[in-house]
């Protein structure tokens, strides 16, 4: 009789506790808690990609973020930069949002950090 392995899904923590084992970094005591927050991390960047399924940014996207992230005023979201913003969550994310002058700011920061996310990983490829 065969006996059946399951194969558990290492996460990205686990794979960071391997590494700093193999290198011989000793184990401190919020450790596991970081293995762990990093695999939920991990968990939820592979659901992210998986569910959106971003397109790349183009050069005119990269430049248009990246004058975005640069500018004076933080606080402030313009609507020309409210524009930007769902326009990419069209064209990168394929979301179906629509622009609306009601979005209070934890909208925009969401919808920001999104963006962010894919922007790294396209800049870290």
């Amino acid at each position: 009789m065969k006996k059946s392995s399951k194969r558990t899904k290492k996460g990205l923590g686990d794979k960071v506790a391997q590494i700093t084992d193999a290198i011989g970094v000793e184990k401190c005591v919020g450790c596991e808690k970081r293995q762990e927050d990093l695999n939920i991390l991990g968990h939820q960047l592979e659901y992210f990609f998986k569910k959106f399924n971003p397109n790349p940014f183009t050069d005119d996207d990269i430049i248009e973020w990246d004058l975005f992230r640069g500018r004076n005023q933080p606080v402030i979201i313009t609507d020309y930069e409210q524009r930007l913003i769902i326009r990419l969550l069209k064209d990168i994310l394929n979301m179906s949002v629509k622009y609306r002058k009601d979005y209070d700011n934890q909208v925009w920061d969401k919808y920001i950090r999104m963006i962010q996310t894919v922007y790294d990983r396209d800049l870290n490829q």
